[in-house]
């Protein structure tokens, strides 16, 4: 049975009229003359379970009278009421960031941004019609990958660089230290949640004791990112948020963007590329040097001149607390039985316990490893 809210939800969207789609039809085609014959709209992801809170993405797809096909994306932002602004996961901000005009200054030789056709703010939920981009590099190489982590370095260079941080409200701060808060109550239970097999598989009994020494440690990897230079970030730039469109690098989904130390934009880069990917633990690092290596060339380019240490630092912190956050992520899809299916079908395989055993090798290099190298480098 669908809630109140999604019945709602479907009747709005049933109710968008012909006139208001052929406006959106003509931002999207350039074409003020453009008259609509048909149109259909189907789910990307999301679906009426983001009335529940979350976020639903609908394709509109047509043709006009003059035989023009057309199709743009709307992605709908539900309110979760008393949120604070600068929650790391603020239901509004990515309406915000394009309503702001804040991309507009975005540095050049960094990223384009998709077009935005029309905001709509209806209260209990946002609006953002949007450009719907064919990606035309569905698979990456690691030049790829040195090449996007130069323009990230552009692009936190920028603000290293001289020019001004905006302080809007609604932009997280210290991203991924504001998570940390939120996963007590999983290392407190930690034992409890053990007692699951496959939990303990995807966290082996020989890794438990190094992994609550980190947790332990966890203010010391905040207070060494708190104190780093601050920059905007987009924090959640991996593969599927960046999509290449003719001679421009798009990158989409700016929902937890705002301040961040300097290197901590590379984390989901790397991280969640090495997670959706299915790296083993070489080719995880090998990613690591590429994209370090690009990163510190692009923020050279923007003119940043400053010690490769502290990037590196804020990148190693970040991937710790990340890391954490990852230990109470992959116990939960474990325990929960019926997001098994949906693992399987993410990465692979014909037995949850070879996704556990994968989240396992996972963390020897998001967090294990990354906890080994950040205390070496808070030592200098």
């Amino acid at each position: 049975m669908f809630s109140p809210l999604e019945q709602s939800q479907d009747r709005r969207l049933e109710s968008i009229s012909k006139a208001r789609l052929t406006h959106i039809a003509r931002r999207a085609l350039g074409d003020s003359s453009v008259q609509l014959r048909s149109w259909s709209r189907e789910p990307v992801y999301g679906g009426f379970g983001g009335a529940k809170g979350g976020t639903a993405i609908y394709r509109f797809r047509g043709r006009t009278t003059c035989d023009k096909t057309w199709s743009v994306i709307l992605k709908i932002l539900y309110r979760r009421p008393d949120e604070d602004q600068r929650s790391p996961y603020y239901w509004k901000r990515e309406y915000e960031v394009y309503r702001s005009g804040l991309l507009e200054d975005l540095p050049p030789d960094a990223f384009a941004t998709p077009q935005i056709y029309a905001l709509e703010d209806l209260g209990d939920c946002c609006w953002i019609w949007m450009e719907d981009i064919v990606d035309l590099k569905p698979s990456w190489t690691l030049d790829d990958y040195q090449n996007i982590a130069g323009r990230l370095g552009r692009f936190n260079g920028a603000y290293l660089s001289g020019q001004a941080l905006p302080d809007y409200d609604w932009l997280s701060h210290d991203w991924h230290c504001a998570i940390v808060p939120a996963l007590a109550e999983s290392f407190q239970n930690l034992d409890v949640q053990l007692e699951n097999p496959l939990a303990r598989r995807t966290l082996p009994l020989e890794a438990k004791a190094r992994i609550q020494a980190i947790w332990r440690e966890r203010a010391t990897f905040i207070k060494a990112l708190s104190a780093l230079p601050k920059t905007i970030c987009h924090i959640d730039a991996f593969r599927r948020n960046i999509l290449h469109r003719e001679q421009e690098v798009v990158l989409i989904d700016w929902a937890v963007a705002g301040h961040a130390a300097l290197g901590e934009e590379l984390v989901a880069l790397v991280a969640v590329s090495a997670y959706h990917e299915r790296l083993s633990h070489a080719d995880a690092r090998q990613l690591d040097r590429v994209v370090f290596t690009g990163y510190l060339d692009g923020l050279a380019e923007a003119g940043w001149r400053g010690d490769a240490r502290l990037p590196r630092l804020g990148y190693t912190c970040a991937m710790v607390l990340r890391g954490l956050a990852g230990v109470k992520q992959d116990i939960d899809l474990m325990i929960d039985a019926d997001c098994h299916q949906a693992l399987l079908d993410n990465f692979g395989g014909e037995r949850i316990d070879e996704v556990a055993d994968f989240f396992a090798e996972a963390r020897r290099f998001r967090l294990l490893d990354m906890a080994v190298e950040a205390r070496e480098l808070l030592k200098t």
